[in-house]
């Protein structure tokens, strides 16, 4: 039987930090679809500039997250299933990436706004909706992230879940 649950939640005043939302999967179950929406809006400025925040959704295999770092992003688990990603970059450009396929990631946005140098409005937003059939079992758990760069904002994160219990 095909059931659905939902949760949100929002950060008040990222300011260069971030914070976590994680909970249990209690019984086996596949994960059919998920929609996800995120929004970021600036709640006042001094100051012009960008801000910019990651929102992530992923599976941690057997138990609870280990946070890593600073903003405490949840944890990066290699894929065995896939080599290294290599970089062609001829032009020398300044090249940030990851080198690692993370398993179990099953959303990534980064959601990016410009915010005038008279600080007025602000805001952008992502929906986004897939279908990833992923096999949870009990003791697993779902954990969602959202952390910051550049002006302060606030950011939300509304996320509607259908499964299927095995």
């Amino acid at each position: 039987m095909k059931k659905v649950v939902s949760f949100g939640f929002e950060l008040v005043n990222l300011n260069g930090n971030g914070a976590n939302a994680y909970f249990p999967v209690t019984n086996n179950m596949v994960l059919d679809h998920y929609n996800i929406d995120a929004a970021l809006m600036l709640v006042s400025a001094t100051t012009g500039g960008f801000a910019e925040v990651l929102c992530q959704g992923r599976v941690c295999r057997g138990g609870p997250p280990t946070f890593y770092g600073a903003p405490d992003y949840l944890p990066l688990t290699a894929s065995g299933d896939f080599g290294r990603v290599s970089y062609h970059n001829p032009q020398n450009l300044d090249l940030i990436g990851n080198d690692v396929l993370n398993q179990d990631k099953f959303y990534s946005v980064i959601l990016k706004s410009v915010v005038p140098p008279d600080g007025t409005a602000s805001a952008t937003h992502r929906q986004v909706f897939g279908c990833p059939a992923l096999t949870l079992n009990a003791g697993d758990y779902l954990a969602f992230h959202m952390d910051h760069a550049g002006v302060s904002v606030d950011c939300e994160m509304q996320v509607v879940l259908g499964y299927t219990l095995l």
